[in-house]
């Protein structure tokens, strides 16, 4: 006696099957002159074949889906449309339940019976069937001495419909009275009678709206909607644990998820520039921790130690120099210390949020406010669109800035000439301050503005041009600007473009009457500019330097419009001023093809 399975594999895979279940020796060829037979594959274990039936609608109505895949009709306007090609799954009984729809498709599988001696079969087999696979029992049959299994295709599956979809939302409609009046007097009315009674008093009244009571907030047992969900098939989020958090469990045993590293509170003293006074000393927190730095033992403590010696580090440097770009600042950092600047900086510095110092760490208890002096760490910030981005080489040159040569006689505090604007490569930074720009036309309207009485400094710090008169700063502005966009674009310079710059009056005045007035002014630049390099209380939204490399704004001006003037000379002195060597061998081989022409001539 054989026990008799069936199975249904793909057309490819059948075969292998076959050869696995079977030794080489025992391998058959078999006849796929069998029947076409159309599969349904309910997402339910059926025990009872005549429910599943009824479930699906019937006979008739799986017969009426078959014959349908062989008739043409029109795309059906939705991927909920209910025609006679599509099978529905209905879980219960009740005319406004939503069912599961079919998927169909035309994949060809074999249908396999595979038949197994009873004897060879595990004595619990019948009390729990699905304990074992059907390889388990090929293999407990080949391991006995009886008879041998038999394999062998019944049918081929051409017409395949499944039920993959997700069930939409339901509404049990079993104590809504609206319904199941609907149910009786609609679609199980047994007489005209009660159907004509029906229609006259729910279904024709027009005036329904004019009641009050229906806007009650309360249950009106409306007839649930044909569908709640626009989406059939389940989507896969990907959901995956945060690699920076960790599940405790408390004293009470609830599940907590925490951070596994808390980022630290950053105390940053940032100051108005508008206010009356500067901080003297850092605020109770940081002299709190910085005390306690003092009297504890830091040999086994490496991220206090680092941030010890960090503090110490930068109280030498605001010593040599009371104001500092926070880049500047971890750029003459050792490397060992740089990751510490950010929370070192309270424990030395404060920050103005605006002003001509916004975005500069001030040395506690320095007012640049109060000395003409501190002109040269006023800051400049620009705009430009991927200019951290344009390209990725360094120079590796380190210089010695002029505002550290003016404050100090230090000369082993060098830093990366890549964050200086020099107007003869695009920096790494838009942020200077005005003291160490490199920039020969800008040093020289700053010299020639010096040497004239009253035409650089003014008498009262102002809250956009700091110290310096308007004319000269404009004049920077505009110079700073005009030349990065041209290094951008990697486009000549031209020469007469930045006297005409140097040349036009901005003086207030003029400005307001609208004469001398070279370019459409830019807000941006002269507008009071929100530190995005300032830390909250928390310290959580901590962001990198000034945010440079996430600038994307373009200022825009006639000068962008401007063609500028290449020839022969600005080329070869573009050429001359980045290397002079190549600039000259180049310039002797034009002269030889100069040459040649006149001698062809």
């Amino acid at each position: 006696m054989y026990r008799d399975f069936i199975l249904t594999l793909s057309l490819y895979s059948h075969l292998i099957f076959l050869l696995i279940i079977m030794s080489k020796d025992q391998a058959k060829k078999h006849s796929m002159d069998i029947s076409h037979v159309a599969a349904v594959e309910l997402p339910l274990v059926v025990r009872n074949t005549d429910k599943a039936i009824a479930m699906l609608g019937g006979k008739d109505r799986i017969k009426r889906a078959l014959d349908s895949q062989y008739k043409p009709q029109a795309i059906q306007p939705s991927s909920h449309s209910v025609d006679d090609k599509n099978l529905e799954l209905r879980l219960r009984n009740d005319p406004f339940h939503h069912p599961i729809q079919a998927s169909f498709n035309r994949r060809e599988k074999i249908l396999l019976k595979v038949s197994i001696p009873k004897s060879s079969l595990p004595s619990d087999y019948y009390e729990n069937p699905h304990k074992y696979t059907i390889r388990d029992l090929i293999g407990r049959n080949s391991d006995s001495s009886g008879p041998s299994h038999k394999v062998e295709p019944v049918a081929i599956i051409n017409k395949n419909y499944t039920f993959r979809a997700i069930a939409d939302f339901q509404m049990s409609t079993k104590n809504n009275q609206t319904v199941q009046d609907f149910n009786k007097n609609m679609l199980n009315v047994r007489n005209y009678e009660d159907l004509e009674k029906y229609y006259k008093e729910k279904l024709e009244v027009k005036d329904d709206f004019k009641d009050l009571l229906n806007y009650e907030n309360k249950v009106h047992n409306f007839i649930p909607p044909p569908h709640f969900s626009g989406i059939r098939f389940p989507f896969d989020f990907k959901y995956q644990k945060s690699p920076y958090t960790v599940t405790l469990k408390d004293t009470n045993g609830d599940v907590k998820v925490v951070m596994k590293s808390d980022s630290k509170k950053l105390f940053t003293n940032t100051v108005d520039y508008y206010g009356d006074s500067v901080p003297q000393y850092p605020l109770p927190e940081i002299i709190k921790n910085y005390d306690w730095l003092l009297k504890s033992d830091l040999s086994q403590e490496y991220a206090d130690k680092k941030l010890f010696d960090c503090i110490q580090y930068l109280t030498m440097l605001f010593d040599v120099k009371p104001i500092w770009l926070r880049k500047l600042l971890i750029d003459a950092t050792p490397e060992n210390l740089k990751s510490a600047v950010k929370e070192a900086l309270p424990y030395v510095s404060y920050c103005y949020k605006n002003g001509p110092w916004r975005f500069c760490n001030v040395k506690l208890g320095v007012n640049p406010k109060h000395d003409s002096s501190y002109w040269i760490y006023q800051s400049e910030y620009f705009r430009l669109q991927r200019l951290a981005r344009a390209d990725g080489r360094e120079s590796g040159v380190r210089i010695v800035p002029n505002t550290i040569k003016i404050s100090s006689d230090r000369t082993d505090i060098k830093l990366s000439e890549d964050l200086f604007f020099t107007g003869l490569k695009l920096p790494k930074a838009i942020n200077y301050q005005i003291g160490d720009i490199m920039d020969a036309d800008i040093l020289r309207v700053v010299e020639r503005a010096q040497q004239k009485d009253g035409s650089f400094f003014r008498e009262t710090v102002d809250s956009q041009d700091g110290w310096v008169k308007k004319q000269v700063m404009e004049t920077i502005r505009r110079i700073v600007r005009y030349k990065l966009r041209r290094l951008q674009k990697e486009e000549a310079i031209d020469s007469e473009k930045v006297e005409k710059i140097i040349s036009t009056d901005y003086t207030e005045k003029d400005l307001a009457d609208g004469h001398g007035k070279e370019e459409d002014d830019d807000d941006e630049d002269n507008e009071v500019i929100d530190n995005p390099d300032e830390e909250d209380d928390g310290g959580e939204n901590d962001e990198n330097d000034e945010n440079e490399e996430a600038e994307v704004e373009v200022e825009e001006d006639e000068d962008a419009n401007d063609t500028p003037i290449v020839n022969e000379e600005t080329i070869l002195h573009r050429i001359k001023e980045v290397d002079p060597q190549t600039a000259n061998k180049i310039n002797s081989l034009v002269g030889l093809i100069k040459q040649d022409s006149i001698d062809q001539a």
